[in-house]
């Protein structure tokens, strides 16, 4: 029996969570892409977004991909991140997922954060097991 999978509360992308980040994402070729804009509830330190919420934002569009393509949801086994510059509250950010290597129910997950001008914020890998 297949399972219907309800997303309206998925804290990235559930338009019914109320403190959910509402996440748009669509297909843009083999990338699955996002953008975020941080509002002050987001905030770390001076006028900075919290780093726990970058890490999310790259789960998020990465595992996104995967169930755009799968169906079913993927679980995170590992997310390694790469911090190289802090983004700004107030400032719209893309975010991005594409899949690097794909073997039975692992899925091998690269993304990336990236300024308006088209530099790096973060950069992202993680392996993700497809749900059974």
């Amino acid at each position: 029996m297949e399972t219907a999978y309800d997303t309206n509360h998925c804290f990235g992308c559930g338009r019914d969570n109320p403190i959910g980040l509402k996440l748009d994402m669509k297909m843009e070729g083999d990338h699955c892409v996002a953008y975020f804009t941080p509002k002050a509830e987001h905030e770390s330190y001076g006028d900075r977004m919290h780093g726990g919420l970058t890490s999310t934002l790259l789960d998020e569009v990465m595992g996104d991909y995967v169930f755009r393509i799968a169906g079913k949801p993927a679980y995170t086994a590992r997310l390694e991140i790469r911090f190289r510059s802090a983004i700004r509250i107030g400032e719209t950010v893309k975010v991005e997922g594409w899949p690097e290597v794909h073997r039975g129910r692992l899925f091998i997950m690269k993304g990336k954060i990236t300024h308006a001008d088209g530099t790096p914020a973060a950069e992202a890998k993680a392996e993700m097991m497809l749900a059974k």
